[in-house]
C-alpha cells in the first residue's frame, strides 16, 4: 500500500535566540516520516526592523534533502505585522504558496497538509488548499492563539475551512468544537525508544528541568523552592540541572547566584535532541514549574526515561500525569513546591520505572499517535 504524502507546515521553528522554539514540530514530523512520505515547509518571518538578519536568514533559504529524515524547504520573508496584521498575514499566505510550488517539484503533490497550530501555519495551509485542492488539517497547539480576540476572525475561518481538526488537549478541543462539529484529541508524541531507563549512579538526588527560559515557565519559583530545600532545610545532596535557554537566562542565573545555589544548581544550556535522553535517564525526577502549559513534551520524555515528575497543576500536565508517576503542586506556590520536592525524595522508592515507561509508551509513543494521525489523514481521501 502506497504511503501517504503529507506536507507539514510549522507555525514556529528553532532559531538562534531560542533553539528549542518549535523543536517538537521537527520531532513529530520526523516521527511521522516512519509512516508516511513527509515534507516540511517553513516560512521564516524576519522582522522589518532587522534587515541584516533578514538577509542573513535568506542566504540559507531553499530545499534540503538531508537536513532531516524528511524533505525540508525554508523561505524567509519580511514580517510586516508592525505595519498591518492583515497585510502581513495575506503576504505570508501568498509567499507560502510560492514556496510550496518550489517544494512540490521535489516532493510531488501531497495528499494532505498538516498545519502545526492555527496561526500562522493555518493561513498558509488554507491558501494552498484553495489553490491546489489539497485538504488540510490543523493540529492546534496553542490555546492562547485560539482565544485571543485579535485572531478571532482568522482562527474561525481556518477552523471552518479545515477538512479535519486535531487538538493536543481537551481545553483546545472544546474551543474548536464550539466552532465546528468534530475535533480529534491527538496529544503530542515522541519516539519512546530513544529514551532508556538508566542507572542512578550519583549519591545526590538529581532533579532536572527542561524548558525554554520564558516568564511562563516560572523557573524563579523552582529556584526559590530549591533555596528552601537546600539552604533553609539543609538538603545539600539535592541537585538541580536546568536544561534550556531563552530571554530570561540572565534573570534566572542571577536568582540562583543571589540565593547561593550555584553549588546545587547547574545551568546546562541548550542540549541537542540526541543528548537529552542521557541527561534524563541519569536524573531522578523532572521538575515543571510553569504557570501555563498547553501540553508538556518534557513530561512525556521523562516518563519514557522511567522517571517521575513534579509539576504545577497546569491544564496540559494535568491531562498527562497521575498519582503513580507524578506529584502535582499549586501554581506559583514556592513553599508547596519545596514540600513536593522533599516528598518526592522521601517516597522515591514507590515509583516503578518500568511502569512509568510503559505508561508513556502506551499513550504517547509515535507508534500509537502516528497511527491515529495517519488514520485521520487517510479518511480524508
Amino acid at each position: 500500500m502506497k504511503k501517504l504524502n503529507i506536507l507539514v507546515i510549522p507555525s514556529w521553528y528553532p532559531n538562534k535566540s531560542d533553539p528549542l522554539w518549535g523543536n517538537y514540530f521537527i520531532k513529530q514530523t520526523e516521527a511521522l516520516s516512519s509512516y508516511a512520505d513527509t515534507s516540511m515547509l517553513y516560512i521564516n518571518r524576519a522582522s522589518v526592523k532587522e534587515p541584516l538578519n533578514y538577509f542573513n536568514e535568506k542566504s540559507t533559504d531553499g530545499y534540503y534533502d538531508n537536513k532531516y529524515p524528511f524533505k525540508f524547504y525554508k523561505k524567509t520573508i519580511l514580517n510586516f505585522r508592525s505595519v498591518s496584521l492583515d497585510y502581513s498575514y495575506k503576504k505570508y499566505a501568498k509567499d507560502a504558496y510560492k514556496a510550496y510550488k518550489n517544494l512540490e517539484l521535489f516532493t510531488g503533490k501531497p495528499d494532505v497538509i498538516i498545519a502545526m497550530s492555527a496561526l500562522p501555519a493555518g493561513l498558509a495551509a488554507k491558501y494552498i488548499s484553495e489553490k491546489e485542492n489539497i485538504p488540510y488539517i490543523v493540529h492546534a497547539h496553542s490555546e492562547g492563539i485560539m482565544i485571543n480576540p485579535l485572531y478571532k476572525d482568522y482562527v474561525t475561518t481556518i477552523i471552518k475551512g479545515a477538512a479535519d481538526y486535531m487538538a493536543v488537549n481537551e481545553s483546545i478541543k472544546k474551543i474548536v468544537e464550539s466552532k465546528r462539529n468534530n475535533c480529534h484529541l491527538v496529544p503530542n508524541f515522541i519516539d519512546c525508544n530513544k529514551f532508556k531507563i538508566g542507572k542512578k549512579d550519583s549519591k545526590d538526588f538529581i532533579l532536572i528541568s527542561v524548558s525554554n527560559f520564558y516568564k511562563v515557565k516560572a523557573l524563579d519559583v523552582l529556584l526559590k523552592a530549591m533555596d528552601i530545600v537546600v539552604n533553609k532545610k539543609g538538603n545539600k545532596n539535592i541537585k538541580l540541572k536546568i536544561v534550556g535557554t531563552g530571554e530570561y537566562k540572565d534573570f534566572y542565573e542571577g536568582i540562583a547566584r543571589s540565593l547561593n545555589l550555584m553549588d546545587n544548581v547547574e545551568f546546562v544550556g541548550y542540549v541537542n535532541n540526541d543528548k537529552l535522553p542521557e541527561l534524563l535517564s541519569s536524573s531522578n525526577a523532572l521538575c515543571v514549574s510553569s504557570t501555563f502549559e498547553t501540553f508538556c513534551i518534557p513530561i512525556v520524555e521523562a516518563f519514557a526515561s522511567g522517571i517521575p515528575v513534579i509539576t504545577t497543576d497546569c491544564v496540559g500536565p494535568l491531562e498527562i500525569v497521575n498519582k503513580d508517576n507524578a506529584i502535582v503542586t499549586p501554581i506559583n506556590d514556592i513553599d508547596k513546591y519545596a514540600d513536593s520536592i522533599l516528598k518526592m525524595v522521601k517516597n522515591y522508592k514507590k515509583y516503578n520505572s518500568k511502569k512509568i515507561k510503559d505508561y508513556a509508551f502506551n499513550k504517547y509513543d509515535k507508534s500509537v499517535v502516528c497511527k491515529n494521525i495517519i488514520d485521520i489523514c487517510s479518511n480524508l481521501k
